[in-house]
């Protein structure tokens, strides 16, 4: 068990998160202790508001858990008991980032199957997101936490972190503890488990990951393939043969640009990198659902430490990275990966709205001129302007 500790730049306050798994080492998944999946999860809080939600939980746990810790485990498969324990968090002033490895799809032979090279991975795979996500992590072992990842982390951060004149680092260990918020984590883990781990999974989890969805910021999975995003044949009668490809394409075009750009500390790229991610877990979620700007928006300022505004959003981020080539649908209902054919005609439509107009507006403009020069002048006649000269004679029938 884990606390971390995240400084803004712009402002004093810190924000704090406090991180737990779920899981365990080990690739015999006949057995009924060894994990499919290893969860990792930090609840995020800002100074202002840690105080105020350690009350509310504790609350909470002295209500559904009396003198006991609040874990996961204690609630087991009492879903009923789950669900009315999330609706009294619902709304808590709290985030989750989480990341969700799946073992079944390390290969045998992948030398990270043993042990020592398994939680290093992880140690590094941690360590390497959170650094560039946050510009300043302070992180603090629990004391009396004994779980084999934690304690590799913990070492591996204090490897990587350089301290300062005060001994401690930007990005690093410092001594501050809050078990009520570690015991949160560990219940979240145990819930998230609910939708992934083959020995954890229910139904229910629906219910859970509707109560939670506002809370979560970012859901990382792991290995990266886009078969992780496909819906199952028999649950998607409308699927087409092409649709595949399309999903494909797009998320595989997302992964890259992350992998490629993922250690760039220009803000414009994390910010970009930010929203990929974002897309690609609201995909993971439900291909058919669009965000709206605002929502999107909620959600990279939740770790910021300056606000993106609508338009930055647009022409910094959606724009840039269509111009790099990715693929962002859009409508009317918001952004999303596109998934099927239909995603990419609501992404023409809507751009079709603005084309038509600009080109019919430069069409006046240049006739109106041409009618009063007696077509001497063609405010279209420069090198430069051919291709909308092109446009505009099309749209007129005379190409």
């Amino acid at each position: 068990m884990i606390i971390l500790m995240w400084s803004e730049l712009l402002m004093s306050e810190i924000q704090f998160a406090f991180v737990d798994e779920f899981g365990n080492y080990g690739f015999d998944f006949e057995k009924d202790d060894v994990s499919t999946h290893f969860i990792i999860v930090a609840i995020l809080v800002k100074e202002s508001n840690k105080e105020i939600l350690e009350g509310k939980v504790e609350n909470i746990r002295q209500k559904f858990f009396q003198a006991g810790e609040m874990k996961s485990s204690k609630i087991k498969n009492n879903h009923k008991r789950r669900s009315l324990i999330l609706n009294e968090l619902n709304g808590l002033p709290f985030h989750i980032f989480a990341y969700v490895i799946d073992k079944r799809k390390i290969s045998e032979n992948a030398g990270i199957r043993y042990k020592r090279t398994f939680f290093k991975f992880l140690n590094r795979l941690l360590y390497d997101d959170l650094f560039r996500t946050f510009e300043q992590l302070n992180l603090e072992a629990d004391e009396y936490g004994n779980k084999e990842f934690m304690e590799g982390f913990k070492r591996y951060v204090n490897q990587k972190s350089i301290p300062d004149l005060f001994n401690n680092s930007s990005f690093g260990f410092n001594n501050s503890k809050s078990s009520i918020l570690v015991q949160l984590a560990d219940l979240l883990a145990g819930t998230i488990a609910k939708g992934f781990d083959k020995k954890q999974l229910t139904d229910e989890f629906q219910i859970f990951n509707k109560i939670l969805e506002k809370h979560i910021i970012r859901l990382e999975y792991w290995p990266k393939d886009y078969k992780n995003f496909l819906v199952n044949p028999q649950k998607n009668e409308n699927n087409r043969p092409f649709d595949e490809v399309i999903l494909k394409q797009a998320v595989n075009l997302a992964l890259q640009y992350i992998d490629k750009t993922g250690n760039i500390k220009d803000i414009e790229e994390k910010d970009r990198i930010d929203f990929l991610k974002f897309l690609l877990f609201k995909v993971y979620q439900n291909h058919n659902e669009y965000i709206y700007a605002h929502e999107i928006l909620d959600n990279l300022n939740a770790i910021r430490n300056y606000k993106i505004n609508e338009h930055y959003f647009r022409s910094n981020i959606v724009s840039k990275l269509r111009d790099k080539g990715l693929l962002i649908a859009s409508s009317n209902k918001g952004y999303k990966l596109p998934t099927c054919i239909e995603d990419l005609y609501d992404f023409v439509n809507l751009t079709s709205l603005n084309i038509h107009p600009m080109i019919q507006r430069i069409t006046k403009c240049r006739d109106q001129i041409l009618l009063a020069t007696n077509n001497e002048i063609d405010i279209l006649d420069k090198e430069e302007y051919e291709d909308i000269k092109k446009i505009v004679d099309l749209s007129k029938g005379l190409g």
